[in-house]
């Protein structure tokens, strides 16, 4: 059985398998994930391996990622107009890495799972790496320094204010939206009134 990864081992999987920019994307993503997970008492370690590895199936081909989702069974009782495939490859990867990697911890996988789509019961690690994924410094947009700073003191407001943000540019470019998010978003809009309400 193979060993959890070193973050250099999957670091170096990480050339081997994405583009430069790619790779890249991930290494930011993981070192924001450190960073934040020291602010928030979260195991650096975990959100180290979720940031490298959270695109690990970016860049498979549509067809190739449609077709693994349908084999791991994540399409099924899914009619075709509720597959949204560009959300594909966190929940594929969080099925294809213990293959190569089978010690990869369930938290890690979870939220390599859920960082593109979110899920109702979002943990702090899968907030971490869902609001990671999007303020890594080599993004910009409007509203990023507030969600930035926002990070830092709060995740799952964070968590929160980034499927909004994500939803609107979807709604705006008039692309599909995976009912996950919605769920996500709600259920964090919950979680954040009620924690307000106390």
């Amino acid at each position: 059985m193979a060993a959890l990864p070193e973050a250099s081992e999957a670091d170096a999987a990480l050339s081997a398998r994405l583009s430069p920019p790619r790779a890249a994307h991930c290494r930011r993503v993981a070192a924001t994930a450190v960073r934040l997970a020291g602010l928030h008492g979260l195991p650096a370690g975990a959100a180290e391996l979720a940031g490298l590895l959270h695109d690990w199936c970016r860049e498979m081909p549509e067809p190739e990622l449609l077709a693994a989702a349908r084999d791991l069974g994540l399409l099924a009782g899914l009619r075709p107009a509720q597959v949204v495939p560009a959300v594909l490859h966190g929940p594929v990867a969080a099925r294809l890495l213990p293959q190569r990697w089978p010690d990869l911890p369930p938290t890690v996988l979870q939220a390599i799972d859920r960082h593109t789509t979110g899920d109702p019961e979002m943990t702090a690690l899968d907030c971490l790496i869902y609001v990671a994924d999007l303020i890594e410094p080599g993004h910009a947009f409007d509203g990023l320094a507030s969600l930035r700073a926002l990070a830092e003191t709060d995740l799952a407001a964070a968590a929160l204010a980034a499927a909004e943000a994500g939803l609107t540019r979807l709604l705006q470019r008039g692309r599909p939206i995976d009912l996950r998010t919605v769920a996500a978003r709600n259920a964090l809009l919950l979680r954040t009134a009620g924690r307000e309400r106390r």
